[in-house]
């Protein structure tokens, strides 16, 4: 069949209504969407209503003006500056202590450390004098690597350098003081160590720590005295630079090392929180005993909502492994699943389903069962020969045949559609012109009386016009409704007669054009008619 191309300067007016304050709701913007122009006046108001969030003014206003903080290079942002605005704030830089617990042995006889195996920060890229990278912030030593040294990433001031490292004494968590100075600490690099090198125990990606306090009048950072830091075990807090939407929830704390009494009673709290992340490695067996009826081990969420249980449950057969319904994903990965029982999924609903509950078989408990597929689904069994190219059978190959199923047979069972397709064996088609404009549901024929079609139509009499009647329109297949409540495109008329000559009702006005331009008629109809 030919294709009629739609002309945009013949066939599509201009919007004859232009509206762009329609309030957005479902009943406006799709509910009672009938045509181009509501869609176009549904854009238009859309669009006015992201860009100000109310309805008022005109579509194509210019971005407002903020109104608050002004003085401050304020002005209208478009997309591009948000989303540039957005980009800078999410990624803007800002330093974090980064606590390490390792205890660092200082040297006799020098005020310096070299870190070494388990001594370094918690993250081992190195930012590198002044510069955006993330890491830890180091500078670069400014004379031999192994002496002290005050080299300086600049900070806020003279005593607050980016590289300055809280130190802490690695026993009682206090602070060190030379005299009545406290001791800081200087991070520097290597000559090696490069901007986004990691930084590592050998050379040339070493670091060292130089130990500082502020000099006598509180305006730089000098080297402490050897004998306030020699031989003593430390801990450090690093200068981590972050971007801002890779803080954690806890970067927003001090972060200052915290200080654990050494007489502290031991519970199980402590110990968790001085184990930290570090494994607990067993060598042995170990056992949890459950001592009691209905006693449970249970591991619960911030909310103190519970996520995992064992309960005991020996003496009446009751024992059971719970997963709670706050965990948002269950996922098991391992290489075989084996449920011996089978499986009853969704028990609680109104369609379980039995896997494996009967032998072989897969079942709804209620209700009806729904096969699903994401992609494809495949139906293959023992019988499938080996000169069968494909693996199995498949329900569709594309989402196009769903369309083509529903357009040829309706939303109809499998089994209905084997009937229908038996049944229509014959085609009929045949064109008409209308003869003059035609308004909106009035009677299309071709027939005697006041024809308004210059040809008659095939008959359709005593098919289903929805599934056995296709109509075009200028080349534009119509969408059919069984009458005018269903507010489709066409419609067929109630009277047999009328059906018998072919005669249906268009939802919308058709156009003569005084006979230069007639809107035109295509019926296809499948199926033999009434006679």
């Amino acid at each position: 069949m030919p294709r009629t191309m739609v002309r945009q300067d013949e066939q599509v007016h201009a919007s004859e209504v232009y509206d762009d304050t329609i309030t957005p709701t479902e009943a406006a913007f799709e509910t009672n969407t009938i045509d181009l122009q509501d869609d176009v006046n549904n854009i238009r108001s859309l669009f006015l209503y992201y860009k100000n969030r109310q309805v008022t003014g005109n579509w194509f206003d210019v971005l407002k003006t903020p109104t608050v903080f002004t003085g401050e290079g304020e002005g209208p942002r478009g997309i591009d500056d948000l989303n540039d605005d957005l980009w800078s704030l999410e990624r803007k830089r800002v330093l974090v202590s980064a606590v390490s617990i390792a205890d660092i042995s200082v040297p006799a006889t020098q005020n310096y450390v070299i870190l070494g195996a388990g001594e370094l920060p918690p993250n081992t890229t190195a930012a590198v004098g002044v510069v955006t990278t993330l890491g830890t912030v180091v500078a670069s030593h400014g004379g031999t690597f192994g002496t002290h040294d005050l080299a300086e990433v600049a900070g806020s001031s003279a005593i607050n350098p980016k590289n300055m490292v809280e130190v802490v004494d690695g026993s009682t968590r206090d602070p060190i003081l030379d005299g009545s100075d406290r001791i800081w600490g200087l991070i520097q690099g290597e000559s090696g160590l490069a901007d986004g090198d990691t930084i590592l125990t050998t050379t040339p990606d070493r670091v060292q720590i130089s130990f500082v306090k502020v000099n006598a009048t509180g305006n730089d950072l000098i080297a402490c005295n050897v004998a306030a830091i020699e031989s003593k075990t430390v801990n450090l807090a690093f200068n981590e630079r972050k971007a801002l939407d890779d803080l954690t929830e806890q970067d927003f704390l001090r972060g200052a090392i915290i200080d654990v009494p050494g007489a502290a009673t031991v519970t199980r709290q402590v110990a968790y929180t001085n184990q930290g992340a570090t494994p607990v490695d067993v060598t042995t067996n170990s056992v949890l005993d459950l001592e009691g009826a209905g006693l449970y081990w249970e591991i619960r969420d911030d909310a103190e909502a519970r996520l995992f249980a064992v309960i005991e449950g020996s003496g009446a057969s009751t024992s059971e492994i719970h997963i709670g319904s706050d965990v948002d994903l269950y996922d098991n990965d391992a290489v075989d699943v084996d449920f011996n029982a089978g499986i009853s999924a969704r028990s609680g609903g109104t369609r379980p389903i039995d896997i494996g509950i009967n032998d072989g078989v897969i079942e709804s408990t209620a209700g009806d069962l729904e096969v699903q597929a994401t992609a494809e689904l495949i139906l293959s069994d023992g019988n499938e020969s080996a000169g069968w190219s494909r693996n199995g059978i498949l329900l569709s190959d594309t989402s196009t045949e769903w369309d083509d199923f529903e357009a040829e047979f309706g939303e109809v069972s499998l089994l209905n559609a084997m009937v229908q397709a038996k049944q229509d064996t014959e085609r009929q088609t045949d064109w008409a012109a209308v003869n003059a404009n035609v308004s909106a549901n009035t009677l299309l024929t071709g027939a005697g009386g006041s024809p308004n079609l210059d040809n008659q139509l095939p008959s359709y009499k005593g098919l289903t016009f929805v599934s056995a009647v296709e109509i075009f329109i200028n080349g534009v297949k119509q969408r059919p409704g069984a009458d005018a409540a269903a507010n489709n495109d066409v419609y067929p008329s109630a009277v047999a007669s009328e059906q018998g000559d072919g005669a249906f009702y268009c939802e919308y006005d058709l156009k003569y054009r005084g006979g230069t331009n007639p809107d035109n008629i295509n019926m296809v109809v499948w199926g033999q008619p009434d006679a």
